[in-house]
């Protein structure tokens, strides 16, 4: 065998060699490869080994050049066949001024939380997209937020396909957050928490250029849940991740805020009633968070790849009661008179029968209070904390703001004079360890 090696490699040397160009080192050294590989094979059936030819050489080296290009086109299949990040197209240094690559459609800009979304995707130099079917004087505010031209509203309906067509084909990112808390002649909660979700998924399946979806459902949505308002968010989760297995499903806890319809409710209770009423014992427990927090996690998601596909259950680091939450607010709006009263449950549920067939019946608005709805209380039973395995804030590497001070710093607003009106105002230092949690 060694012999036989050496002859083949002098062979194909010299052979090289004659063949001419350049190289001839490079040649050598091909060729004894190509040498090893066939003497590699084994003994030729007969006796003895295959000593090497040109047609031998060269259907060995095709063969080993096909292999290859085989490699590399499986390899350019599956790297076109990943899809590009959604901020690939980002450009400048980042800010109000530059573009994110982002492009976001968002339905429920309006809300509570859409409008600290819009904020936080604006002033992060994304394109917004705002269908909403309000008048201008309720959506003025939101067009500053973001740089020259980066704001789009337009009119649309939640029944008009078309409309929603339009907004999503020309975003790479669409976010849900519309919703509701009682139901009316219009709109129930299955069509606004089951079947809007399950059209907007079907739209965004269809189109070409969305790559991501968010859907905000909320903290408690469960099949089995007594509040035909969380089995309604439930049904809608469900549908969305059957059409659209790529949606990021965020579940925040109740959102606290200057605009809330949470602890602003038991404020305005507190200065207009004796007491605050509370269904049943209050005992039903709660994790607030802020609604920047929930804001903020939102407009990161989009360009965090990691995300997508998961549901994430964003709520406070503290667990409260709703008996504790209503002498919070209490406090913090210092009412000399006001208490804390408990109702019995189906007291509550008598009062808010007629109030919801008028809902159902009447074509104009009503007032609705909060509390005041059958789902409202039902959901009473129910708590609503964060369980330990669930992604929240984090896996995103945030640490969301506490329930106190500064964060619920906006209930100073039902106080009826300031500082002074409290017993505590007579010492000397009273106002400077006022300011100290603020520093």
């Amino acid at each position: 065998p060694a012999s036989a090696a050496a002859v083949t490699s002098s062979s194909f040397t010299s052979s090289s060699v004659r063949g001419g160009g350049g190289g001839a080192g490079e040649s050598a050294a091909a060729a004894a490869a190509a040498a090893r590989l066939l003497l590699a094979s084994g003994p030729r059936r007969g006796g003895g080994h295959f000593f090497a030819t040109s047609s031998n050489l060269q259907s060995r080296l095709d063969e080993l050049r096909q292999k290859k290009d085989d490699d590399d086109a499986k390899t350019m299949q599956r790297r076109f066949e990943t899809p590009l990040p959604v901020d690939y197209e980002r450009k400048g240094t980042g800010g109000r001024s530059s573009y994110s690559g982002v492009t976001a459609a968002v339905f429920g800009a309006t809300g509570f939380l859409g409008r600290y979304v819009v904020n936080h995707l604006a002033k992060n130099g994304s394109r917004v997209i705002l269908p909403t079917r309000c008048s201008e004087n309720h959506r003025q505010h939101l067009k500053p937020m973001g740089d020259l031209g980066q704001i789009v509203q337009f009119d649309y309906s939640v029944r008009d396909e078309e409309a929603i067509k339009y907004a999503v084909e020309r975003a790479n990112v669409v976010i849900n957050l519309i919703g509701r808390e009682w139901e009316t002649r219009n709109f129930s909660f299955d069509d606004i928490h089951r079947d809007w979700p399950r059209r907007l998924a079907e739209a965004c399946k269809e189109s070409a250029t969305v790559k991501r979806l968010i859907h905000v459902s909320a903290l408690g949505a469960n099949l089995d849940a007594k509040s035909k308002y969380y089995r309604s968010k439930a049904e809608g989760d469900e549908e969305v991740k059957r059409i659209f297995p790529r949606a990021t499903i965020v579940k925040p806890a109740k959102m606290v805020g200057v605009e809330d319809r949470f602890l602003n409710v038991f404020a305005e209770h507190a200065s207009k009633f004796p007491f605050v009423p509370l269904t049943g014992l209050g005992q039903s427990k709660h994790q607030p968070v802020s609604v920047d927090d929930v804001a903020i996690a939102i407009s990161q998601l989009p360009c965090d790849e990691e995300t997508v596909g998961k549901e994430y259950v964003l709520a406070g680091e503290k667990t409260y009661t709703m008996e504790e939450l209503a002498k919070l607010t209490v406090d913090a709006g210092r009412f000399q008179s006001a208490r804390v009263g408990y109702v019995p449950k189906f007291v509550h549920k008598l009062l808010s029968m007629p109030h919801e067939f008028l809902l159902n019946k009447v074509p104009f608005p009503l007032p609705t209070p909060k509390g005041l709805t059958r789902s409202f209380i039902d959901a009473q039973d129910a708590d609503y904390v964060k369980k330990p395995h669930e992604l929240g804030f984090k896996e995103l590497e945030m640490t969301p703001a506490k329930i106190d001070g500064i964060t619920i710093d906006y209930l100073r607003s039902y106080r009826s004079g300031g500082y002074l009106t409290n017993p505590l105002a007579k010492k000397e230092n009273f106002h400077e360890e006022a300011r100290a949690p603020l520093r």
